[in-house]
């Protein structure tokens, strides 16, 4: 159903696309993966149309239906109600509507009712238009699209507000709702779960897993990608390459990948070097310059088909966080604790009571709109509560992240400015170094904030953050404009900090890998509840509290953990896999003593030839002496092969396991 066949694309001197072909065969659920810029919303574009290739073809089956979600909404579309735009997602409703409308008008005016004849053919027509918006599902549209609003968290009161009421956030749940409603035989989403909460990206799943059209699938969230894809697309270094599994496969199977190369890359160095080392020992020999001659060809042909490791895209971002100073086991409480905005006559929440314990990491989470980064805010000091009272435990000293920190950045000034303006006592040796350790190194630290992509800038806001390192992490959204990899590094500093933390994230694969406990809100006041767990704790013991469950999250089940079995097959495949290798390092370094052994045997064996041969010319050498000097030189030349053959032995196997 679509194909790219030798496709190039360029943005001025970036090379976005070399030479690039692939194929999507209909009903196929694919994720598309790679750093940010690589080039992943332009192969949308190429897709639908919206831009053409500098060379190549994608070919689209003319009648193939594409649904896209757009990462901005046309500015004409923003005085739409909010129903009315979700509608018009099914193809020709709305020509309809408008045909309807003007024939309608036509019927009613006094030439329409004065002629019976043209009377007749309008009312025809009007007949044929109801049946095509009843076969079109034109009645059940609406009800369609409030249930699709509902489940990406609008309420029934917004229904008829115009588009440009909302933010921008909500703008594109509406166009994802508007897009999943028309149905198309192909759907391309980039990043749809942006701006989500748990439950909405819940229903997103569930939603998109009933789908069964062909889907390609732009996302920095691992557990849409995994929970919904069977075939990943990395775009990266001008290059697409398919992958025939989910994301963790990909993940794994691109560094075994590359592993391989790599070994096999180094095993053809070793192997060259060992050519080029017999080729300048015998070159001299005159016995052996048939062998020297093969070895010379056998060097020109590694040559010509030498293997060729390409550098990484780019490398691993870097989230080093420094080691907290020490303080007092509890590190927060909060007691009796409440916030409004308008003076009670709407709780945010109310009668909250808790306390933080030094090491701790709790995952806050829930819908859009329950209060998270309220809560936030408030147990770090930027709001007064309205009651209640929330304390620091002795010594803590906390540092506060949201997601505006990036973005109020001053785009004129480097990172070095930023630096320096957070810290002015602090010596540039150690602001560099701190900003080495998040990826900013040599001349990176001079660029200015206004060319840092969204993850640079989050990395750069950390660095400011940990100038004086805090012992209490309050962050909000951490993860947003971080990609995949970024995501990882970060996950894996959260997790090996000292200090403690309290997070907002929707990234479900996030709060699983690093929260060890859970802080529930409900929306509209509702409550709050504190699990003593992970993620997948709370999925179990939260539904056992009927009320809280439905006050949070609706009717929409949370994902579920990951089943035991798959994780034991995991780790046996992982002791099997390293069985292997510990056996193929204990085979190499038998075959590599082998090699050794015979290079030493066959330089000994040569003296000895050299010898003999000698001794045979001196004309003194009695008959008897002669014989025995000519049986023991046959002798040395036949230890000679069958020491050269057990040394091109040893060097094949060790190139065939190199190579496995």
């Amino acid at each position: 159903m679509l194909e790219f066949r030798q496709v190039s694309k360029r943005h001025g001197a970036q090379i976005v696309f070399d030479a690039v072909s692939f194929r999507v065969s209909a009903g196929e659920r694919i994720g598309i993966v790679g750093p940010n810029g690589a080039g992943k919303s332009t192969l949308f574009e190429l897709i639908a149309g919206g831009m053409a290739p500098d060379a190549g073809a994608v070919d689209v089956h003319p009648a193939l239906r594409i649904g896209w979600l757009r990462q901005q909404i046309p500015p004409a579309d923003l005085s739409t109600p909010l129903v009315r735009h979700a509608e018009t997602a099914v193809p020709g409703i709305e020509e309809i509507r408008a045909e309807t409308a003007r024939l309608e008008a036509e019927a009613a005016s006094p030439s329409g009712a004065a002629d019976p004849a043209e009377s007749d053919r309008l009312l025809r027509r009007l007949g044929e238009l109801q049946a095509a918006f009843e076969a079109a599902g034109g009645y059940g549209q609406r009800a369609r699209a409030a249930a699709a609003l509902a489940g990406l968290g609008f309420r029934e009161r917004d229904l008829d507000r115009p588009l440009r009421d909302f933010s921008g956030g909500w703008r594109m749940r509406a166009e994802l709702a508007r897009v999943l409603l028309g149905e198309p035989d192909l759907l391309l989403l980039d990043e749809p779960s942006n701006y989500l909460d748990l439950p909405a990206v819940e229903w997103l799943r569930r939603r998109l897993d009933a789908f069964r059209g062909t889907l390609l699938l732009v996302s920095h969230d691992r557990y849409l990608l995994e929970s919904l894809t069977a075939l990943t697309l990395e775009v990266a270094g001008g290059r697409v390459t398919r992958y025939p599994g989910p994301y963790s496969y990909y993940a794994a199977e691109r560094e075994k990948r590359r592993a391989v190369l790599l070994a096999r890359q180094a095993n053809e160095d070793r192997r060259r070097a060992q050519v080029q080392r017999f080729v300048d020992r015998f070159r001299a020999k005159s016995s052996l310059s048939t062998r020297v001659q093969n070895k010379i060809k056998m060097l020109e042909r590694m040559d010509e088909v030498r293997t060729v490791v390409e550098p990484l895209a780019r490398g691993r971002p870097s989230f080093r966080l420094a080691a907290p100073p020490r303080c007092g086991d509890e590190v927060l409480r909060w007691t009796d604790l409440g916030y409004t905005y308008d003076g009670g006559a709407r709780w945010i929440f109310r009668a909250i009571s808790g306390e933080l314990h030094r090491g701790d990491k709790i995952a806050v989470v829930g819908p859009n709109g329950a209060g998270k980064t309220t809560f936030l805010r408030v147990v770090a000091g930027i709001l007064p509560p309205s009651e209640g009272a929330c304390r620091p435990g002795h010594l803590v000293r906390p540092g506060y992240q949201s997601q505006e920190s990036a973005e109020t950045m001053p785009a004129p000034r480097t990172c070095l400015e930023i630096m320096k303006a957070a810290g002015p006592d602090a010596p540039e040796s150690e602001i560099r170094t701190l900003l080495g350790g998040f990826g900013f190194t040599g001349e990176a630290a001079e660029k200015r904030v206004g060319v840092l992509s969204g993850g640079e800038r989050i990395r750069l806001a950390f660095a400011r953050l940990l100038l004086r390192p805090p012992n209490l992490l309050l962050l909000d959204e951490p993860t947003t404009h971080l990609d995949v990899e970024s995501r990882e590094a970060l996950q894996e500093a959260l997790r090996a900090y000292e200090g403690t933390v309290l997070f907002v994230s929707h990234d479900v694969a996030f709060v699983r890998a690093v929260a060890q406990g859970i802080l529930a809100i409900a929306p509209d006041g509702a409550g709050v509840r504190r699990y003593p767990g992970g993620y997948g704790y709370f999925l179990e013991k939260a539904p056992l509290d009927p009320a809280f469950w439905r006050a949070f999250c609706g009717d929409a089940p949370l994902p579920a953990t990951a089943a035991a079995a798959e994780a034991t097959a995991a780790k046996a495949d992982r002791r099997a896999a390293l069985a292997d290798r510990r056996a193929a390092r204990n085979e190499l370094k038998k075959l590599e003593k082998a090699i050794a052994d015979a290079e030493t045997a066959i330089a000994s064996l040569e003296e000895e030839i050299a010898s003999l041969q000698l001794a045979l010319g001196t004309p003194s050498l009695t008959p008897a002496d002669r014989k025995a000097t000519a049986a023991r030189l046959k002798e040395a030349e036949s230890a000679l092969a069958a020491q050269t053959a057990l040394w091109e032995d040893a060097l094949r196997r060790q190139d065939e396991l190199g190579r496995s």
